[in-house]
């Protein structure tokens, strides 16, 4: 009788050890979401204010990923890297204006969403004139903010290729414009990461990349465009207007869509049109 209870006492502290072990290892897993371009995520800040989601020119192949994965590296992109950020030339991939009119309606709403980037209410609507509508062409990681019980609630999420945003004057993504949430970017993943949400067609986890803030204040950016796969320009604040067609190549010899890629130059168009004068700031 002793013997048993025994064994039955050793069975009994193994499973609970085992069961303390699978808890922490959840513990340690952190939920980055999935966001789809035209998707909705929950809590949104406002209805939508992107124009219509277009596919890109270009698609991944289709690959079956994992819901969960271990720790990812996420590349970094400086803001100012032509054809990291599309477009259609002419064509607004964002409302700025009626994203302010929809935040400004409602006090609460619109201090929680200025809040987020260090801004005051009577800030929003200049900063929001000074951002840049585009979409990404590479699944982005970004911190998201949600609108939850009167406040702004963080969440890391992965934004699909084509997914409008709007860029402050380093390039940085501020805005998702599906939802009105201000963007600020990624936080350091420490722990394995658990994806949640849908997925899409060529999503890859080691395929995602992070924006770095540019050096210095861009005066424009080079975008792809996502019908045809060529290069224009687009003034930082711009809302397409002032596009223009620009033939272009990268001029510098770094790996594509890594942080070393800083010098690139287009053909037919001066450094100086990208890069205005280094500041000491980066701004929100």
């Amino acid at each position: 009788m002793l013997l048993i209870v025994g064994l039955a006492s050793f069975a009994m502290a193994i499973g609970l050890f085992f069961l303390g072990r699978q808890a922490q290892q959840a513990q340690l897993k952190e939920e980055v979401r999935l966001q789809p371009a035209a998707a909705v995520a929950p809590d949104p800040f406002t209805p939508s204010v992107a124009g219509p989601v277009r596919a890109l020119r270009a698609v991944p192949s289709p690959t079956d990923p994992s819901p969960e994965s271990g720790k990812v590296r996420v590349a970094g992109h400086y803001g100012s890297e032509p054809g990291l950020f599309g477009g259609t030339v002419k064509a607004p991939a964002c409302d700025a204006r009626r994203l302010a009119d929809l935040l400004l309606r409602d006090p609460h709403k619109s201090r929680a969403w200025a809040t987020t980037l260090g801004l005051t209410t009577a800030d929003l609507r200049g900063y929001l004139a000074g951002l840049t509508p585009v979409v990404v062409t590479m699944d982005t990681r970004v911190t998201d903010h949600h609108y939850r019980e009167g406040r702004a609630t963080p969440d890391q999420a992965v934004l699909e290729a084509g997914t409008a945003v709007l860029l402050d004057r380093y390039g940085v993504p501020r805005v998702r414009c599906a939802t009105g949430d201000p963007l600020r970017p990624p936080a350091a993943v420490t722990g394995n990461v658990a994806y949640t949400g849908q997925s899409w067609r060529g999503f890859r986890a080691d395929g995602t990349v992070r924006v770095l803030p540019a050096r210095q204040p861009l005066r424009a950016l080079v975008l792809t465009d996502v019908a045809t796969g060529g290069r224009f320009v687009r003034p930082v604040g711009g809302t397409g207007a002032t596009d223009r067609n620009v033939p272009g190549a990268y001029g510098s010899s770094a790996p594509r869509g890594t942080a070393a890629a800083v010098g690139h130059t287009v053909a037919g168009l001066p450094p100086s049109v990208l890069a205005g004068e280094p500041v000491r700031g980066q701004g929100p």
